[in-house]
């Protein structure tokens, strides 16, 4: 059930039980633990309780907890097969993970627009002149929080960017229709537009 929340949206208990394979009732009590101990924040929306992760260091947690623990995650989780969507490219709580948020990172990374990082370090963004930012328009970012941060991705075991350039891109991405979100779930497709422009970038 943290796993789903990690796609930054709200759900009701009923949908995250059945993502877990569990009954509705089981998961209200899994739940009411999980806000209890501050990790998840409920609200009510009409009839409906919508339940959400209590903010961006909860889902640091839980990304680097399913580093540790892949095994023991349910199948639609598993880091297999290798080309799986969730390795391809997946939101990570408002930013990109997968293969997709790891390529991202090494490339500005290594054209020092941000700086080497490990996992939970935060940091800054050197400059904004670079071919990708340009081609998704991002020229500056809010001033609220981390600029960068490094996220340790559990189905690849090094990390990509949350913070306020990882927001960017992922919005930025889903802006320019280069990525689209998949119906269920926190997969990301990369889309016809979006392996061309990746591509042409040295991306692809």
């Amino acid at each position: 059930m943290l796993l789903q929340l990690m796609d930054g949206d709200a759900h009701t208990a009923r949908a995250l039980a059945a993502v877990a394979g569990i009954a509705p009732s089981t998961a209200s009590s899994h739940l009411h633990r999980l806000r209890d101990a501050g990790l998840i924040e409920v609200t009510d929306a009409g009839r409906r309780r919508l339940h959400r992760l209590a903010g961006p260091e909860v889902a640091q947690l839980v990304e680097a907890l399913a580093a540790l623990a892949p095994p023991r995650l349910p199948e639609r989780f598993q880091p297999d097969p290798p080309a799986g969507p969730l390795l391809r490219a997946r939101a990570c709580y408002g930013h990109v993970a997968g293969q997709l948020g790891i390529d991202l990172a090494v490339v500005l990374r290594e054209d020092g627009v941000v700086g080497a990082l490990s996992p939970g370090e935060t940091g800054v963004v050197h400059t904004f002149d670079h071919p990708l930012l340009a081609a998704l328009g991002i020229d500056e970012l809010p001033g609220t929080g981390p600029a960068v941060r490094a996220c340790l991705d559990w189905s690849h075991g090094t990390v990509h960017l949350a913070g306020a350039l990882g927001a960017a891109l992922l919005t930025a991405l889903l802006a320019a229709g280069w990525v689209r979100r998949q119906p269920r779930g926190r997969a990301l497709r990369i889309t016809g537009t979006g392996r061309q422009q990746l591509g042409a970038l040295g991306l692809g």
